[in-house]
């Protein structure tokens, strides 16, 4: 299965949604070509309108870059957001959770995913924007950081932590996405997210005990 088969075709522009239609064709077009061939004018191509109607919205290819990377950090968030709403008062299980979200997301919204992992991506988004999501991430740190404090979570170095973390979510969604795994529905996705941040959260350590 590849992740352009399943990439939503943009709607056609219609009076009042120039711009949706025009993220909608750059993600698209970032998905069937990646960022090196990434132009305002194949995107405009895509969304059916002339050459020059992209800069009504966007100055230049960089900006609209930057307006798909933030629409596809937000929809990511509120998705991380929802599972910590129902998540329980652990910074372990809490942890998991946004993980789990992570890999629902990017099966849900392959396009948006693939956006946000190419190399760069946040340096196209506004200033602004960019230091409230560098804060949500320290307030992540900071959570995982108390559990650590508190014994819930083994004491071992935070970029450590989080890079093998980042590694083990984003790897099984892409395996997912392409699928190396074969058909996987989103129902089964979710178990597989549960599985291997499970995994992650005992570690491979021996003991004469695993956790359930």
């Amino acid at each position: 299965m590849s992740i352009v088969n399943i990439v939503a075709k943009p709607k056609g522009y219609h009076h009042g949604n120039l711009r949706e239609a025009l993220i909608a064709a750059g993600l698209k077009a970032l998905a069937e070509d990646g960022p090196a061939k990434f132009s305002l004018r194949d995107v405009a191509r895509r969304a059916g309108v002339s050459a020059t109607a992209p800069y009504r919205h966007f100055a230049d290819k960089e900006s609209l870059f930057g307006a798909i990377a933030v629409e596809s950090y937000d929809r990511m968030r509120a998705k991380m957001d929802e599972a910590l709403a129902e998540a329980p008062d652990d910074p372990l299980e809490r942890f998991r959770a946004t993980g789990i979200a992570y890999v629902r997301f990017a099966v849900a919204h392959p396009a948006h995913f693939l956006a946000l992992s190419m190399p760069g991506v946040l340096e196209h988004v506004p200033l602004e924007q960019r230091q409230a999501y560098e804060a949500r991430f320290e307030e992540e740190r900071a959570a995982i950081a108390k559990g650590q404090e508190a014994g819930t979570i083994a004491r071992m170095p935070l970029d450590q932590l989080f890079l093998t973390a980042n590694a083990v979510v984003r790897g099984l969604a892409h395996m997912i996405i392409s699928g190396e795994l074969g058909a996987v529905s989103a129902k089964r996705a979710a178990e597989l997210a549960e599985q291997v941040t499970h995994v992650l959260g005992v570690g491979l350590y021996p003991r004469s005990e695993i956790p359930e």
